[in-house]
């Protein structure tokens, strides 16, 4: 057994697990929370602690398990407002004070821990463990834990506190959730040590855009669990949380045929075509014709019976259709026969995380043998942490080869002619394939070049042709054999060459 490993994609040890509810989490988790288990969930103010408490509830009601949520936090009120602006229902799950109320006051709006009238720390701990054995839940959450710590006069008192919660719990097959909104320069040391397991929740402020949030897993005694920071968002519906990518958890798959791109010359420049499971990467300026060639390959799978996906991050999804419908493809038929998928991605709203999520979904619900990202350069903006962003790209790329898909990903360099063109990061070396496009200057007229660069695996021919978009198709000449310094944007004509220019 391998403890907090990232690369199991069963695991070994047979504990029993407790489905989270979670969309993603139990994933995270290796099947779900250990039963029996004394489970924290830290996290500031405003992360979604109750949000993912409330899922863990309602899921064990879907199971027809007894649960109890004894709170200090929230009243019913708010809680069932919580519920209903996710579409939930409450129905089914016990809620309690951490305190028995006063006798004679209205239940419903009492709901603190301690009254004006502060009752002792022993009757509350004697409420709790009698609501306990009357509902007899097999998953209790406690929100929050840290009224407990405030009011425990030393810190070894608050330890004996939570040690008698963990054993009572456990006597009676119960899983405990604790809630601590402890921020992350309060972490409380006597609560980690005691848990079996923990769960941190975070939230990221973005400068522009949605706030980004993550979710890790800091320990999870003698189960197996996907290390690391994972990407979460919660919107309607609850917390969703997008399992970090790790290629080598996925199978490999037998390649198929190489897929080429309907252009014969584009084709024979290629070698052939492009072979499953590689990724290729067109490089050039804005406007050179890079996602014209991606719709070309699109339309090929597709009419292959193929599906394909193609993510958009700085077009909209008529634009694509209408310059590829004035190349005469009928892309727009593809579309709507659920072949091609167009998909307008804003990386202000997305993380990295969740266009690897979409990515995924793709591959292994869908079925698509074609991954087109358009551009890099907008994925690259979903990363806030810019360092990390190849990591990210290494890892949807390991995993879409090992699932034999074709990936293209176009990357606009900055600048239009000459030498100084500049990428804002090098992929090359992490591309299979590297297509390169320039444009060039001859006669009083702006022409587009194409040639291939590097292909990891066979052959591909090492000449410059012209690439000409024109209404109805797309032409690629023979090559420049008549010419020196096209991709420097100003070639020179040699007359002593007898191929010129078509």
């Amino acid at each position: 057994m391998i403890i907090g490993s990232a690369t199991v994609s069963v695991p070994i040890e047979k504990t029993p697990r407790f489905a989270t509810g979670v969309p993603g989490l139990d994933r995270v988790l290796h099947g779900g929370l250990p039963r029996c288990s004394l489970i924290l969930v830290e996290g500031a103010p405003g992360s979604g602690k109750t949000t993912m408490a409330l899922q863990f509830l309602i899921q064990a009601v879907r199971a027809g398990e007894s649960c109890l949520l004894a709170t200090s936090a929230e009243s019913p009120q708010q809680l069932r407002s919580i519920a209903a602006s996710h579409g939930w229902s409450l129905d089914g799950i016990n809620i309690t004070g951490l305190s028995e109320p006063p006798s004679g006051e209205d239940t419903e709006l009492d709901y603190t821990l301690f009254p004006e009238a502060e009752v002792e720390i022993g009757e509350t701990f004697d409420h709790l463990f009698s609501e306990v054995e009357r509902f007899k839940p097999k998953l209790l959450v406690l929100d929050t834990i840290s009224s407990l710590r405030v009011v425990a006069p030393t810190p070894a008192f608050h330890r004996r506190q939570l040690k008698r919660i963990r054993d009572f719990m456990a006597a009676r097959d119960c899983t405990t959730v604790m809630l601590d909104e402890a921020s992350m320069t309060e972490k409380d040391l006597r609560s980690q040590t005691l848990s079996d397991g923990i769960i941190e929740l975070r939230q990221q402020q973005s400068s522009y855009g949605a706030d980004r949030r993550a979710l890790r897993v800091i320990k999870l005694r003698g189960c197996s669990y996907v290390s690391g920071s994972h990407d979460a968002t919660i919107a309607t519906g609850g917390l969703t949380v997008h399992p970090r990518l790790v290629a080598q958890s996925f199978p490999g798959l037998v390649g198929a045929p190489a897929l080429g791109s309907g252009n014969s010359e584009i084709d024979a420049l290629v070698g052939g075509g492009l072979p499953r499971g590689s990724n290729t990467l067109i490089a050039g300026p804005a406007g050179v014709g890079k996602s014209t060639i991606t719709s070309l390959y699109a339309m090929a799978a597709a009419k292959r019976g193929e599906n394909c996906a193609v993510f958009l991050f700085d077009e909209t999804k008529e634009s694509y259709i209408g310059r590829s419908e004035g190349l005469g493809l009928d892309m727009r038929a593809e579309v709507e026969a659920g072949r091609i998928e167009l998909r307008h991605l804003d990386p202000a709203e997305l993380s990295v995380g969740e266009i690897a999520a979409l990515v995924m979904d793709r591959v292994e619900k869908q079925g698509v043998k074609l991954v087109v990202i358009d551009t890099l350069n907008g994925y690259m903006q979903s990363a806030l942490e810019e360092p990390t962003v190849i990591l990210h790209i290494r890892e949807l790329l390991s995993y879409l080869s090992r699932r034999q898909i074709v990936t293209i990903m176009t990357l606009t360099q900055h600048g239009i002619f000459g030498t100084e063109l500049s990428s804002p990061m090098d992929f090359s070396f992490l591309a299979d394939n590297v297509f390169l496009l320039r444009f060039f200057e001859l006669s009083g007229a702006l022409h587009k070049a194409l040639s291939i660069v590097k292909k990891r695996s066979g052959q591909h021919e090492h000449t410059i042709r012209k690439l000409t978009m024109r209404a109805g198709g797309v032409d690629v000449s023979g090559p420049l054999t008549g010419f020196t310094g096209v991709l420097t944007g100003t070639p020179v004509y040699h007359p002593e060459s007898i191929v010129p220019i078509p």
